[in-house]
């Protein structure tokens, strides 16, 4: 009669023992949720995401109000694009398993980056793609007849823009923007075989 109590025990001895020593999953109390309201926000074109993350993203509603879930437990910084002109990048340290609201984020006038590609005989590349590294500015391709594309709105702060085209090299080139700023950004793509390793060190 007492040998199920001592298999009892047994087993929670050794379910305390697992918890103890972290023999569980705690993956989900490492993530958290941030959300917020972008003021003013066009949910046509708006879109947040875990800076550096950009798969860890949300989409915003009609009424500026995105809910983002997987945020890792942490410091991170969200880049946040709220219209067609303005933007904004905003630190939050994420709980896990908790909800951290940022209330109301009014946007500032975002800045646009023009960048140009030309190969090293001075032409336009073919099929030509520049994408703004850690945000949700992927795979923008570049205008077939002047290898240039148009990116933004950025918020304030520092970027890598990486380009690439069909049989040139990749390319990385870092760029600071302020608010409300135009800038024009000349990229030369290398031979793919090139042994300078694809970083532009230019601007």
């Amino acid at each position: 009669m007492h040998a199920p109590r001592h298999l009892s025990l047994l087993a929670l001895g050794g379910l305390t023992f697992a918890v103890a020593c972290g023999g569980f999953n705690n993956g989900p109390l490492e993530e958290g949720t941030v959300r917020g309201r972008l003021v003013g926000a066009d949910a046509r074109v708006a879109k947040v995401n875990v800076l550096g993350l950009p798969s860890t993203r949300a989409d915003v509603s009609p009424d500026g109000r995105f809910e983002l879930h997987g945020v890792p437990a942490t410091a991170v910084e969200l880049f946040m694009v709220a219209s067609s002109t303005r933007a904004a990048r905003t630190k939050v340290v994420a709980q896990g398993a908790r909800i951290t609201d940022l209330g109301d984020i009014v946007a500032p006038l975002g800045s646009f980056i023009t960048v140009r590609l030309r190969d090293r005989g001075g032409n336009v590349p073919k099929e030509g793609e520049v994408e703004v590294d850690g945000t949700a500015f992927d795979d923008l391709l570049t205008d077939a007849s002047t290898g240039e594309v148009r990116v933004g709105p950025l918020a304030e702060g520092c970027y890598t823009l990486e380009a690439k085209a069909d049989k040139l090299a990749e390319v990385e080139q870092e760029v600071c923007v302020g608010v409300g700023e135009e800038l024009v950004r000349d990229i030369v793509l290398g031979d793919d075989d090139d042994d300078d390793g694809g970083i532009d060190d230019d601007g």
